[in-house]
């Protein structure tokens, strides 16, 4: 391996401290975001821990396709110098970037969501007053007749099914 081959290597490496140092802050700011019935914030050292999981196998990937499966002492220091990097240097800015996102993106789409949903309950619920509307006649008759049939019909069921022995 040259040398150029090891400077692209240690950047790359650096590069990906920078990115795994991003999405663990971006898991921790958002089940500090979630409510605390939610259960993804109860687990949330196991979530994050799952996280570590797969940004170390990503990491192993990484070694794999850049070096050949050869790993130096070097690259896990870069890695480390990355995660610092982006804690001391890039942490404000990507979460200015996050904010803009949620902003921009999220927030629109989760309101047309919950307009949607808004708009068929709402249907829903006009359909089912015009329904209870068009049967309100039919209640009285039912509360006369029906409902005294009805009661004398389920006390029997009760009593053979229910006796005491």
């Amino acid at each position: 391996m040259t040398i150029n081959e090891q400077v692209v290597s240690i950047l790359i490496m650096a590069l990906s401290g920078l990115i795994i140092g991003a999405i663990i802050d971006c898991t921790r700011f958002s089940l500090s975001a979630l409510s605390q019935k939610s259960i993804l914030k109860r687990m949330g050292y196991g979530v994050e821990l799952i996280v570590w999981a797969l940004l170390g196998a990503l990491t192993f990937y990484i070694l794999f396709t850049i070096k050949g499966g050869e790993w130096r002492l070097v690259d896990p220091l870069a890695q480390i110098l990355g995660i610092f990097l982006y804690e001391s240097v890039f942490q404000r800015y990507f979460r200015f970037i996050g904010r803009v996102f949620v902003l921009l993106i999220i927030k629109p789409i989760i309101a047309i969501i919950k307009l949607i949903k808004n708009i068929i309950f709402h249907t829903i619920r006009l359909v089912i007053r015009i329904i209870l509307i068009i049967l309100l006649p039919f209640r009285k008759i039912y509360n006369k007749f029906l409902k005294k049939h009805i009661q004398k019909f389920y006390a029997k069921i009760r009593r053979t099914f229910f006796k005491k022995r």
